[in-house]
């Protein structure tokens, strides 16, 4: 075919051309050094600073924990007095809509302290008078003095608020687990909403916060909280471990102090404690608040409420309608007081879920990189075929396994994520080298010529990475051909016969400048090489050549290799 029936190039051929031509002259050894370093960097400043990519990491954490396979069971002292749909249905007959008179709270606080239980939590909050009803606020003040086991919660407000507020240690005591120190000569203040209950105000008291993640879903809980001054305040949860449990409360105390963190904001969850959940959101039994206060009320006993001597009783809602509830990784509407119970249940058992540091998963990460770019480099990156899923399977299994022990969580989500995407990024500089060094031979080429080569076995992604960098090195311009006639859909990677043949097409100036070097080569490979066959005259279209020349040379070579065989054999 002329050359004058010939369509033009495209434009984007063309710039796809000179594209590949340009990054196919960037050296495999610097662009594995640039990715292992701009990798680095990124792992540096997103893991340990910014945290963009974490959100990959903590929503497979979220999934690893729904699908644990081993749990430790819920404390059976703890019971929850639910103040669900059923209960607001119930009620609303007598008393109306919520919020019901507190003197109905009166009423069930009095029920369960004559039974002696382990403490009284309560997961309401106590902090605006019933003006419709004041003498419902007697009642349970009243009842809230005369309870030896209750604990109230109140809601500390963002740090930023402290200067504004007037409250300090000398108006809640029972907030503080440790006073401030001796170089503060006055008491910091702390912006909280209180409890307006003066029965209320006296009784041990903790701040009730569910501090989420930046993706807004709770997964640690902060026990204690540092002050400016030096002080430090309690949750509920510790305020009732305080209590029940001493022992425990000191391992929390003592654990939190040697901690040198501080909490600088209310969105820094990473210092605070990893919640160890039980399998299911509802892992805690349940007693319909209406029943308890139907047999405070001076109702028969029933079989569905037992009896809460010795028990850690939580009051708290369920009811959507309520809106005390918010994401966690077991369910995207949880309720609050489920976190509240799994708060007392692990720091009653000191369930702690220690935390791989950060700054050792950002090492491993890069070491990792490293390793994965020395072995594509000397190597190839197909040789990592098997390790793009094997490798992020092996991660994902141990931080998995690590979850099921309960004791320590060890991160590897997110190096998994990032191995995968460095392979991916080796993979896809493989495919632009293959694209140009296995591509047509540029249509100025003059005088075209082909040399042949066979190996014994079939060509190995290895050999072909060394045939590229020695041709990007001694012969830029001339391209590699291997015959691949094999349908998309076989299994087989080149057809057989030919898979032993390679030909090296370009200018014949390179490859006569560059022979010296590449029988060198030649050697290393045990390759049996031909002559360098050139196009006779000078062409335009080479491509439309080549293939031809590029067969006449196999054969050749072929032939001489069975020549020498059968001369071999008359020996």
């Amino acid at each position: 075919m002329s050359t004058s029936t010939e369509a033009k190039t495209p434009w984007w051929q063309s710039l796809e051309r000179q594209l590949l031509t340009y990054l196919s002259r960037w050296s495999d050894k610097w662009v594995h050094i640039g990715l292992v370093l701009v990798f680095s960097a990124w792992i540096v400043v997103d893991v340990l600073l910014v945290g963009v990519t974490g959100g990959l990491a903590q929503t497979t954490y979220d999934n690893m924990v729904r699908g644990r396979v081993i749990t430790a069971p819920a404390d059976p002292r703890i019971v929850i007095i639910d103040i669900d749909e059923s209960a607001l249905a119930r009620m609303a007959t007598e008393f109306g809509r919520w919020p019901w008179p507190r003197d109905t709270l009166a009423s069930v606080l009095d029920y369960v302290e004559e039974q002696q239980p382990a403490a009284i939590v309560w997961d309401i909050i106590f902090s605006d008078v019933d003006r419709l009803n004041p003498g419902g606020d007697a009642a349970f003040d009243a009842s809230a003095k005369r309870s030896a086991h209750s604990h109230f919660g109140l809601v500390r407000l963002p740090k930023e608020n402290d200067d504004k507020s007037e409250l300090t240690q000398k108006n809640l005591p029972s907030l503080w687990v440790q006073t401030a120190s001796q170089q503060t000569k006055e008491f910091s203040t702390v912006a909280l909403i209180p409890p307006v209950l003066p029965g209320v105000a006296v009784k041990p008291l903790g701040y009730n916060n569910g501090y989420v993640d930046r993706d807004g879903i709770l997964r640690r809980y902060r026990y204690f909280e540092r002050l400016d001054d030096g002080g430090m305040i309690q949750s509920l949860p510790m305020s009732v471990v305080q209590q029940v449990d001493p022992q425990a409360h000191a391992f929390w105390l003592e654990r939190f102090l040697n901690k040198p963190q501080k909490i600088a904001s209310d969105n820094a969850t990473q210092d605070d404690v990893l919640i160890n959940w039980r399998k299911k959101a509802n892992s805690y039994p349940r007693v319909n608040f209406a029943d308890v206060f139907a047999l405070a009320d001076g109702a028969k006993p029933k079989e569905e409420v037992p009896s809460f001597a010795g028990k850690i009783v939580i009051i708290g809602s369920t009811a959507p309608s309520l809106h005390d509830i918010h994401p966690t990784p077991l369910s995207s509407t949880q309720a609050g007081v489920e976190s509240l119970a799994t708060g007392i249940d692990n720091a009653l058992n000191q369930r702690v879920m220690r935390e791989m540091p950060k700054w050792l998963g950002a090492l491993i990460a890069m070491v990792m990189c490293v390793g994965l770019a020395f072995w594509s480099y000397h190597k190839s990156v197909s040789s990592l075929a098997a390790g793009m899923l094997g490798m992020p399977s092996v991660m994902l299994g141990i931080s998995f396994l690590s979850l099921n022990t309960e004791h320590l969580f060890l991160d590897l989500n997110l190096s998994a994520g990032l191995g995968l995407l460095f392979v991916v990024l080796l993979k896809v500089w493989s495919l632009i080298q293959k694209r140009h060094w296995f591509g047509d031979v540029a249509p100025n080429c003059q005088q075209t010529s082909v040399w042949a080569w066979r190996v014994n076995e079939p060509w190995t992604d290895q050999q072909l990475q060394d045939m590229v960098r020695a041709l990007r090195e001694h012969a830029f311009n001339c391209r590699i051909l291997l015959l691949d006639i094999t349908p998309a859909q076989s299994k087989l990677v080149r057809w057989k016969p030919f898979a032993n043949y390679l030909a090296l097409a370009g200018p014949k100036v390179e490859l006569e400048a560059a022979r010296q070097e590449l029988e060198k080569i030649a050697v290393s490979f045990r390759a049996q090489i031909g002559n360098i066959l050139t196009v006779e005259g000078q062409s335009e279209k080479p491509s439309l050549q080549i293939p031809q020349l590029a067969l006449q040379a196999w054969t050749q070579v072929s032939n001489s290799d069975a020549h020498q065989k059968t001369l071999e054999n008359r020996k």
